[in-house]
């Protein structure tokens, strides 16, 4: 993967974030509507976005890290959701035993909805952007 190519990723990450914080910081404080409906999306929002953006910016990191492994160069879509799903359901866990957080099921189900629509976007994107960093070894056992 190309740096030109990680930009595909850095921008739906930034993309996602930068709806994130919106949501948070902006729209819901500010939103007295009474629609359930939109009540609803503005609930699930800061739970669907993060199971996006945040294996986008794991698919460029995780080649970084471990160039040496080539499993997870050549599985890095699965590997960072992997991670990012299971960070994001945590945390959802984490606030059931918290009195001043909430948790909800809900929250859990639109992480997983956010995780499978990062993987149709994995899966549609264009193979230049999917090519990992090949994978090199370093020579006659030298670090």
């Amino acid at each position: 993967m190309t740096s030109k190519h990680s930009y595909y990723w850095l921008a739906l990450f930034a993309f996602c974030f930068a709806t994130f914080q919106l949501i948070i910081d902006v729209i819901r404080p500010n939103y007295n509507g009474d629609s359930a409906t939109v009540n609803y999306l503005l609930g699930i929002a800061p739970n669907f976005l993060p199971a996006i953006g945040i294996p986008a910016l794991f698919i460029v990191l995780i080649p970084q890290l471990k160039r040496t492994n080539k499993w997870l160069n050549e599985n890095v879509h699965i590997t960072a959701n992997v991670i990012s799903t299971s960070g994001l359901i945590s945390w959802e866990f984490i606030q059931a035993t918290s009195t001043k957080l909430y948790f909800d099921w809900n929250d859990i189900f639109w992480t997983l909805i956010g995780a499978l629509v990062f993987q149709l976007i994995w899966m549609l994107a264009p193979e230049a952007y999917k090519q990992t960093y090949s994978v090199t070894r370093p020579e006659n056992g030298s670090h």
